[in-house]
């Protein structure tokens, strides 16, 4: 096989491989879509927690909690801790 050949051979063998990578990544965001989506929809619903959630999906619990909050899901509970700044500021006479 000449040099030239060879290079061309090269060349082909990349585009093949880039173009399998790219239609990779074309699947596994489809999949990722699709996940998240159905994450939004279980938790809409309040079928299941965000903690029975991450027992059955590949992310950590903080990364269904940024899912839910960017879809505008409201927490399960009101948030229980007042900081300090916030009790100073309702009661400024103390």
């Amino acid at each position: 096989m000449t040099t030239e050949k060879k290079k061309q051979a090269a060349r082909d063998r990349l585009d093949e491989l880039g173009a399998a990578y790219e239609k990779a990544e074309e699947e596994f965001e489809a999949a990722r879509t699709a996940l998240n989506e159905g994450i939004v929809e279980v938790l809409r619903a309040r079928t299941l927690g965000p903690s029975e959630v991450t027992r059955h999906v590949p992310y950590e619990r903080q990364h269904v909690g940024r899912i839910s909050k960017a879809a505008g899901i409201p927490p399960l509970r009101e948030p229980t801790v007042v900081s300090a700044k916030k009790a100073v500021e309702d009661n400024p006479a103390e």
